[in-house]
């Protein structure tokens, strides 16, 4: 039996302190001790070390009834940062965001994606002009996610597959030589599903379908998001759904991307906004074009479900649009083709936040912070 030696049992108590404190938000020294069950001589020892390394601060006091105001103690959530970016074939979204994932400050640039020198400079400029416009020093910045339309090598240092924006086998090289913090890439799908879990950590066990302009997918299991033996896991977009079907920009036909994305629904020219504004008045072509989207969602959200018995968060450009009747539609459309029905609807909306991309991919920074704490 491996021996436990008093060293463990301080680390294991200043990490608990900390932890509490941050789920607490504001909390006095006597309540870390009494639900952590420790002295507070004890309690005392680790707010002081804690104080004293810059990770808490004394905020005021907590109101009380009787006796003296005990002092709060808080995490300093500015403590360490991280920068997260979204690449779009035209412009760029890059936020910095503090250690409960709230958005310090962001900013957007128009800008054509390129593998030139050129590009990397100007988002290399663009998030550290970012950071300098908030005081934010190098030691600071935890690391920069970057969300790419495409698959990522699980070290992030590389696109495995990156067909819409071109840019397969390109490798983080030349914007990390030009950042003092470590940098990765990140699926913008697995970006989205990390911030549907931050904001809901009760999805241990589900699955994130992002209706976006192009259909993405992640598979959350344990709290974590599964990547898989080559970094294919939730890739649900490239399922076959229609045999010698529509094409598809992999190069395949019929996959899920073709009949179920937000390009899928959308004429040429027109916008989600255009066209829901159209249906919700009640336009006869529209509610046609709708239910045969929805018709198509619904078969391969059975496959999916069949395969993973779970809850199913729906989200992307689309997700905003959907009402508790479209997806009470969608359920019993499920229900209808199901071989296994079931009563409960497991179709959920996801978080609807502007630039859930770009703050999804930097969660794995702040995650792994405070997991090290």
């Amino acid at each position: 039996m491996e021996k436990i030696s008093m060293n463990d049992i301080r680390k294991k108590n200043y990490s608990d302190v900390y932890r509490f404190i941050y789920q607490e938000k504001r909390v006095s020294k006597s309540k870390i001790a009494s639900s952590l069950e420790m002295s507070l001589p004890t309690a005392t020892q680790h707010l002081s070390t804690l104080e004293a390394e810059g990770l808490i601060e004394k905020q005021g006091q907590l109101a009380s009834g009787i006796g003296r105001k005990a002092t709060a103690y808080s995490i300093r959530p500015g403590y360490r940062t991280a920068v997260g970016v979204e690449v779009l074939p035209d412009h760029i979204s890059a936020v910095v965001i503090n250690l409960y994932g709230e958005i310090q400050k962001k900013r957007e640039l128009s800008l054509e994606f390129s593998q030139k020198d050129t590009y990397f400079t100007a988002l290399s400029r663009m998030i550290q002009d970012l950071l300098k416009s908030i005081g934010i020093p190098d030691s600071a910045v935890l690391g920069v996610g970057i969300g790419m339309q495409g698959l990522v090598s699980e070290d992030g240092q590389e696109m495995l597959y990156g067909k819409i924006l071109d840019c397969t086998g390109l490798t983080i090289r030349p914007l990390s030589a030009l950042l003092p913090y470590p940098v990765r890439f990140v699926h913008d799908a697995e970006c989205a599903a990390e911030l549907e879990l931050w904001r809901h950590p009760e999805l241990t066990n589900s699955i994130y379908l992002s209706l976006g302009e192009h259909l993405g997918g992640a598979i959350i299991s344990d709290s974590k998001i599964q990547r898989g033996r080559t970094g294919r896991t939730g890739t649900f977009e490239h399922m076959t759904l229609v045999e010698g079907g529509r094409q598809c920009y992999c190069g395949k036909q019929g996959c899920v991307e073709c009949y179920c994305s937000a390009n899928a629904l959308l004429h040429k020219g027109e916008s989600l906004m255009d066209f829901f504004q159209l249906l919700r008045k009640g336009d006869t072509v529209c509610s046609e074009r709708w239910l045969a989207y929805l018709s198509w969602l619904a078969i391969a959200l059975n496959n999916i479900h069949m395969v993973m018995d779970s809850i199913i968060v729906l989200g992307g450009h689309i997700a905003p649009y959907l009402t508790q009747d479209d997806l009470n539609h969608l359920f019993a459309a499920v229900q209808a083709r199901t071989a296994f029905p079931e009563y409960e609807n497991f179709l959920r909306l996801g978080v609807q936040e502007d630039n859930t991309i770009a703050i999804g991919a930097a969660i794995p920074f702040i995650r792994s912070f405070l997991d090290s704490v």
